[in-house]
């Protein structure tokens, strides 16, 4: 095919830094993988972090009900229906009678929690599953995540803090002797920290709107903290980039990638079916849920994980409740900018938690003032029960109805509590759907936090609004626990996750780094907790990649003298389609007489392995649009029970090959995995010939043979599987596939592959240059250096014969006897044994077995001079000449092995019957 002059690619502006690779990769940037992320880069090390929301700005928070609504995502199990953008802020997930709820975005859960930070209780680290490795550096962890996140004390005490310290009386013990520490700034002029006041920090005014967002800018999160320094330091950071398997680098792949010109890494990290990025450590830090999500899915294209995964999921035994109609003072609703100017600091709602309560009993409460942005009615009837029994509703109705007409809505406020659960959940995998499952823990302090909600309301007056669930969690932990071994757990008290071979064995640079390491319930709010935890990772995991880096000698002394600051950037890959073609595709056959399916999704102008291969470039090759990557899966269960994803597709519409410039192949070439750790090849072909006036051109165009190789890995006695077959098209699914057509030039490529056919079928014009073409581009195998030899015959005419040489070694294979030469006899019009563009022939198979080949070049050979010359003179002549240089040189007792084909066959009969050549040597 005609090379391209000029091609249009998809750049994403870091396209160099993406197929370089990284050192580590970080999955999420909340209290795990924000710590991770910024220990790293510190120290030196090439980190990507992505994060699957986007990044917030204080003034981007919602301050009203309109706006949180399209800040939410909910999925509900129950009915099977999901609502509202997938990088939303607030993600809720409700299954049976449990409702679940995290945030989306650049920092986390720390975006929008309370940012309350207690120390880990005793109780939790003495719990038998808690790890004892952690304990022997928790203390200096915990310092130094209290100091990065710049925790203060609260200054006063707000309303709803004293009528909760006045009302509780003897039924609560106050958990710490002092205010409750937040990640929060009171004063900004009291931090030293220059990195503070660059951020533009600003100071708490109190409005109590913590839970949606800071409007003012005065929390610490860890986007301002932790993810700050990591960026100083020269992180990456990506967001709207939603990481969902992650892959092992084999052998087998990274061959390919060599051929390509990449560097070598251990893990490629997919944001779909086809774009990754490579990485040498992987840390996972997606939330319980992201990062369980990631493994399960990751298992079903061969990571092998432990049976725990997804066992000893806990709630922290979390349950909330909704006072209302109070008529202390508690003044627990958030406030707007226009009230808010109106109301002196200390009659403000305050921080969104500023009093705790732990009884006896093993359970904490805290009181919590409900943002402005909340929907009341949720919290009043929709999600929730009243009591006492009676026009509970109503009141929620009546009460939103004053809030809306202007008079002061009555005191009300939340209630949270958490304990001690069984933290015996379980987060599983729903493949069909490709959705986590969860069922909570069993909490037998349940029926005691309702009993103490309603003590409460008896004191304080008014309606209890109690959740309609019996797990109401935000604090979600466990799910890839730590533990000694993997019968017990996923990961490692480091973090590393285990790989299955042995009881301690694990994978090298893949860590799990957030709140899924935590093996039990903690009890009160976990924050601090799981950011020492990260800690305690960080610590290892620095220390993993720096040896890991010395040893490769990949050691830059550069990066510490001159370190880059790194930047954010939005990662929205369906952008990409102005300039990519999308489709997908479903072929249906048999594989050596067994059923399978494709399902094949095509993005085309993506770059391939082609782009970078310079023998491409001199063969010529397809226009960009009819070249892409292939993602997708295949369906074949007589081989695999699950279905065998495919890892790294490439196809190409219109392949040029030299050696048959007429014909058109449209070529697949799909690298699968399967559930079992095996992979497969996959290699198809749409073969398109100018026959017949195009009267196969359906069939050719819509029918693909296949080749399916098991790929079997180095010092593997595993038995090499090879099945060939077909898979075809229906015009039914042609037109769905029509259908599908994304991205703006999907025009164009129509039009450019209905121009390949009409070439291909009616004008029928050759593809390539013989200019172009040279045999050294097709010689895998090349041959062994050859020796020309002329010879004279009797009738004075001068023939020539090549030999190659056999290999000394392989002749001693078999002992100490020689094998004998052979002499292959050509056809009349054509080279029948020395086929150099061809992978394969009788001379390489004849070498390869250790046998001297000879070739003849007769008088026939187009080499040779034009002349007046009949097939008895090659017999006569040509062949007994060669026949006697070949003794000559090995002597008068050897035997010459004869292969002829052809006219050579009758030349040889012609030199043995006529008495030319003695039968004895031959």
């Amino acid at each position: 095919m005609e090379k391209v002059k000029s091609e249009v690619w998809f750049d994403d502006g870091d396209g160099d830094e993406d197929e370089d690779g990284y050192d580590a990769i970080v999955v999420g940037s909340g209290y795990g993988g924000s710590v991770a992320a910024c220990r790293m880069s510190v120290a030196g090390i090439k980190v990507c972090l992505v994060e699957k929301g986007r990044r917030w700005e204080s003034k981007d928070f919602p301050t009203d009900s309109l706006k949180i609504m399209s800040a939410v995502r909910i999925e509900n199990r129950n009915l099977g229906i999901s609502f509202g953008p997938k990088d939303a802020l607030f993600q809720v997930y409700e299954q049976d009678d449990s409702l679940a709820a995290v945030a989306c975005g650049l920092g986390g859960g720390s975006l929008v929690n309370a940012g309350v930070m207690l120390p880990t209780p005793i109780r939790a680290r003495r719990n038998p599953k808690w790890p004892k490795e952690w304990e022997r550096d928790w203390e200096i962890c915990e310092a130094s995540a209290s100091t990065t996140l710049r925790i203060q004390s609260v200054p006063t005490k707000f309303p709803n803090a004293k009528v909760m310290g006045e009302m509780v009386g003897e039924e609560f013990e106050e958990s710490c002797p002092g205010p409750v520490n937040l990640s929060v700034n009171f004063d900004i002029e009291e931090q030293p920290s220059s990195s503070v006041k660059s951020q533009g920090m600003g100071n708490c005014l109190g409005c109590g709107n913590c839970l949606t967002g800071c409007p003012y800018n005065a929390k610490n999160s860890t986007d301002k903290t932790y993810l700050v320094s990591a960026i100083q330091a020269g992180c990456t950071v990506k967001t709207e980039c939603q990481v969902h398997y992650i892959v092992e680098n084999l052998d087998y792949t990274c061959q390919k990638e060599k051929r390509s010109g990449r560097k070598r890494r251990r893990w490629l990290v997919y944001f779909n079916e086809i774009d990754y990025v490579t990485a040498d450590f992987v840390i996972l830090s997606a939330g319980v849920f992201g990062t369980a999500g990631i493994l399960f899915q990751s298992q079903l294209r061969g990571l092998k994980l432990s049976e725990r995964l997804g066992s000893g999921f806990s709630c922290n035994g979390n349950t909330v409740a909704y006072l209302a109609g109070s008529p202390a003072p508690l003044n627990a609703y958030g406030l707007d900018k226009n009230t808010f100017s109106k109301t002196p600091f200390e009659e403000r709602p305050g921080p969104s938690i500023s009093s705790s309560y732990t009884s006896s009993l093993g359970f904490t409460i805290q009181s919590a003032v409900l943002p402005i942005a909340y929907p009341y009615l949720l919290f009043k009837g929709i999600t929730t029960y009243g009591w006492p029994p009676g026009f509970w509703f109503l009141h929620g109705v009546i009460d939103k109805l004053k809030h809306m007409l202007g008079p002061r809505a009555s005191n009300a406020m939340i209630l949270n509590a958490m304990g001690f659960d069984e933290s015996d959940g379980k987060i599983t995998f729903e493949k069909d759907a490709n959705t986590i499952c969860f069922r909570p823990p069993h909490d037998r302090l349940l029926p005691r936090k309702l009993e103490a909600f309603q003590k409460l309301t008896k004191k304080l007056g008014g309606i209890l609004f109690m959740s309609r669930y019996r797990s109401t969690s935000v604090h979600l932990l466990g799910g890839c626990n730590a533990s000694p071994d993997p019968s017990c757990g996923v990961c490692n008290p480091k973090g590393q996750v285990f790989d299955g071979k042995s009881q301690s064995s694990v994978y090298q640079g893949l860590y799990v780094c957030d709140a899924s390491l935590v093996p039990c319930c903690i009890g009160i709010n976990p924050c601090l907790t799981i950011t020492t935890l990260a800690e305690h990772v960080s610590r290892h995991l620095v220390k993993d990649i720096l040896m890991h880096k010395a040893k490769e000698g990949t050691i830059s002394m550069d990066k510490f003298v001159d370190q880059r600051p790194g930047s954010i950037t939005s990662m929205k890959l369906d952008s990409s389609l102005k300039s990519m073609v999308v489709f997908k595709e479903t072929m249906r056959g048999y594989v050596r007489g067994m059923p399978c399916t494709a399902y094949l999704k095509l993005q085309m102008n993506s770059k391939t392995s082609k782009n970078l291969d310079g023998k491409s470039s001199l063969l010529g090759v397809s226009h960009p649009l009819l070249r892409g990557k292939v993602g997708g899966y295949v369906v074949f269960r007589a081989l695999e029970v699950d279905k065998l994803h495919v890892i790294d597709g490439e196809v190409d519409l219109c392949e040029v090959d030299e050696r048959t410039p007429y014909t058109q192949y449209m070529h697949y070439r799909l690298l699968l995995a399967a559930s079992s750790g095996s992979r497969y090849l996959l290699e198809g072909k749409k073969v398109m010939n100018p026959y017949l006036f195009a009267l196969y051109a359906w069939r050719e165009t819509t029918t693909m043979h296949v080749t399916l190789k098991k790929v079997v890995m180095d010092n593997s006695k595993e038995e090499v599987v090879s099945l060939k077959g077909k898979l075809s098209i229906s015009i039914v699914e042609l037109l769905k596939c029509l259908r599908s057509l994304e991205g703006n030039l999907r025009g164009r490529f129509i039009c450019l592959l209905v121009q390949t056919f009409f070439r291909t079928y009616v004008s029928q014009v050759p593809r390539g240059s013989q200019k172009d073409f040279h045999q050294s581009n097709f010689c895998q195998n090349p041959y062994p250096s050859s020796n020309l030899h002329r010879i004279q015959t009797d009738d004075g005419f001068i023939i020539s014969c090549r030999q190659w040489k056999s290999n000394e070694k392989l002749c001693r294979v078999g002992g100490e006897k020689k094998l004998n030469p052979v002499l292959l006899l050509n056809g009349y019009a054509t080279e029948s044994y020395w086929l150099p563009t061809e992978p394969n022939d009788l001379v390489r198979t004849l070498l390869d077995e250790g046998h001297e080949t000879w070739l003849l070049q007769p008088r026939l050979h187009p080499s040779n001079s034009s002349n007046n010359f009949t097939i008895e003179d090659i017999g006569r002549f040509d062949i007994p000449a060669v026949i006697n240089m070949i003794r000559n040189l090995h002597g008068p007792l050897v035997k010459v092995h004869v292969v002829a084909h052809c006219v050579g066959g009758l030349a040889i009969h012609i030199a043995i019957m006529g008495g030319y050549v003695s039968l004895r040597p031959v």
